[in-house]
């Protein structure tokens, strides 16, 4: 059975951040759940209209937990998703940060503490192609091709040396860089490889490797496990000697993605990102107002004894780094929210905290939205869907209330032109599942009547891959969506399905034919009359055109060069005269218009976050969109 909620629809308090709604423990999410009557008393007399709370301006940092600590470097991301899952870490010496984003192969910045930029002549080397680099001792090992040399380059006194690693390796240096470990990421079975005396010796490990570390003496190897049928993780001790393994902690609440482990410097503690102090519970995985942020534990390796060391409310704390006395670590700072633009441009004003990827009903009353947080440890099994009603000035006049609640990710609810259905991406799964791929899970479009929370929800895909969201023909006949097809990963085509409104089924599902000129097509829109689409193609990195194609897919016809980041989105305006797109100004996402027959763009916002995902309501006007403001921030806090 779906993790559904029982009873009437309840309002929801958890799209605040929590560091706006610390108050809502796990054990209240969990009792409102089981008893919504309570749970609808309990939260109308909570004082406060979450719905009104003002967003800050810009990253915030959260109040040092410790008099001594420090903030170091703080970068903003202009990305959406692939902000938080973009991976940072500190230099063995404390000097340098290497920050590897979702961008795919060379999305790599190295940027130096003194200088807060980025040093692209240091990064790459005497390479001429940088797919991915990682610290190694003092110096950085990295994956690329040098004239006709292709593969790992490790450092050396002289220079950097082709290695004999796979390209799917992933190196872990000794702090001396004598020694050298590795797992590799396509391996069907994973072990790790240690280098004893000049040649690699592999062990098999029970389940997948997330996190490496070397003693500061080098006579052990640490790896932590996270095992995919259970959900938790463990941390294996090998002695790097006598290849003798040992389970040192078994049932640790860890992330399932790539992280980073480091030790005191008397080898005798171990610092590691945790969600919690026990075992983790699936079941609050898929709870939106979980307190499941990442905190930074230390754990005696002789007693396995765990303390929480870092932690800041409504953020993950990620990757320890133990340097000159110091612990480094990386805070992901992240605010969302729906935000309203007049449709002929102004001031982007925030209405719903918490929310994103907004979608209008039919009468332009109400604004649908997914919410939950992008926590590491959960990835995005959290994401919900709630409804606010608006009034004709843009306000929030309503209490936000769930309308698609499920285990795993559920995308922003889109409604028919009747108002009768709702359509949405959803990864839904029958039970509770530990991480984002599980074998359980979907990747689809569903369907469910739009105002009967108890409606059976209809799966009306089965081929889905990294789905995008789902939007209506302006006749209610048709669904239109993105989604990559197996055997292209990263290439997004659009599909569309043709529906019976009566009957709530699919008659015919088929890829809309685009002309080669287009390479992906991450976002598309219906224009008012049904006759055009309106599409953001990707072209790689930050290039992006805007084309639009008849409805059949013919015709094409490219609009407009410019650059984005992400899933940026496109929309038209009510009377199809003008298209709506976010694309990077100043170093941000912005909304800009362009005539839907061709010429200049106008810029819409010069907002101080990122907007994104706008959506035009149907009356013409307004312009909801996402708003973020989100950054890396590195932190520092003397051990002694």
């Amino acid at each position: 059975m779906n993790r559904r909620i029982a009873g009437v629809v309840i309002p929801l308090l958890g799209i605040l951040p929590l560091a706006f709604a610390q108050s809502q423990s796990t054990q209240q999410s969990t009792q409102q759940a089981a008893d919504p009557q309570q749970a609808q008393s309990t939260q109308a007399a909570q004082s406060g209209a979450a719905a009104q709370a003002a967003p800050p301006a810009a990253p915030q940092a959260a109040p040092p937990a410790n008099a001594n600590d420090k903030l170091v470097l703080e970068l903003p991301s202009n990305r959406w998703f692939e902000g938080p899952l973009t991976r940072v870490t500190v230099s063995p010496d404390g000097k340098w940060a290497l920050f590897n984003g979702h961008g795919g192969k060379g999305d790599l910045s190295l940027i130096s503490f003194k200088t807060g930029a980025d040093d692209l002549y240091r990064r790459m080397g005497d390479l001429n192609r940088l797919d991915n680099e990682v610290f190694c001792g003092t110096g950085v090992a990295r994956l690329g091709e040098r004239l006709t040399e292709d593969g790992w380059f490790l450092p050396e006194d002289d220079g950097a040396e082709l290695s004999a690693l796979p390209a799917d390796a992933i190196p872990m240096c000794a702090q001396d860089q004598t020694e050298l470990a590795y797992y590799r990421t396509d391996a069907p079975d994973q072990a790790v490889f240690l280098e004893v005396r000049g040649r690699f010796r592999d062990y098999g490990v029970g389940g997948r490797i997330t996190a490496m570390a070397f003693s500061p003496d080098g006579s052990y190897f640490y790896d932590l496990l996270f095992h995919p049928n259970v959900g938790d993780s463990s941390l294996v001790r090998i002695d790097v000697n006598t290849g003798a393994a040992k389970v040192v902690a078994a049932h640790l609440d860890a992330s399932p993605l790539p992280g980073r482990l480091a030790l005191s410097s008397d080898g005798r503690k171990i610092y590691l990102p945790l969600a919690s102090d026990g075992a983790p519970n699936n079941e609050q995985r898929h709870q939106p107002d979980a307190d499941r942020w990442l905190k930074i534990y230390s754990l005696d390796l002789a007693t396995g004894a765990r303390q929480r060391v870092i932690e800041s409310a409504g953020q993950d704390n990620v990757a320890p780094t133990i340097s000159g006395g110091n612990l480094y670590w990386v805070r992901t700072v992240y605010h969302d929210g729906i935000a309203l633009v007049p449709a002929a441009g102004g001031e982007a004003r925030e209405i719903v905290p918490g929310g994103e990827l907004p979608m209008w009903s039919p009468d332009s009353k109400r604004v649908g939205y997914f919410y939950g947080g992008w926590r590491l440890a959960d990835w995005p099994l959290d994401l919900d869907d709630a409804v606010v009603s608006i009034d004709d000035q843009g306000n929030v006049a309503s209490q936000p209330v769930v309308i698609v609640s499920g285990y795993h990710e559920d995308f922003s609810p889109a409604w028919s032109p009747d108002g009768k259905w709702i359509a949405w991406h959803s990864h839904r799964s029958p039970k509770p599942v530990p991480e984002y791929g599980s074998a359980d899970s979907t990747d689809d479009i569903y369907l469910r009547k739009a105002d009967d929370v108890h409606a059976p929800e209809i799966r009306l895909t089965d081929f889905g891959w990294e789905t995008g969201p789902a939007f209506w023909s302006p006749d209610g006949t048709k669904l239109l969506f993105s989604s990559w097809e197996h055997g292209q990963p990263g290439i997004d085509k659009l599909f569309v399905l043709t529906f019976d409104p009566e009957m709530g089924r699919v008659t015919k599902s088929e890829r809309l034919p685009l002309p080669a000129e287009i390479r992906s097509a991450s976002w598309a829109a219906w224009s008012p009359d049904g006759l055009q689409i309106a599409i953001e193609d990707n072209r790689g990195g930050d290039s992006r055109a805007l084309w639009t194609v008849h409805a059949d897919g013919s015709h094409a016809d490219k609009l407009l060069d410019y650059k984005g980041t992400t899933y940026d989105g496109v929309d038209w305006t009510s009377d199809g005269k003008t298209i709506v797109y976010s694309a990077l100004a100043d170093g941000r996402l912005q909304l800009f218009v362009v005539p839907s027959f061709g010429g200049a763009p106008r810029q819409l916002t010069r907002d101080s976050g990122n907007l994104l995902h706008p959506v035009v309501s149907p009356d013409g006007k307004w312009i909801a969109c996402t708003r973020l403001v989100q950054s890396k921030q590195i932190w520092r806090r003397p051990l002694n």
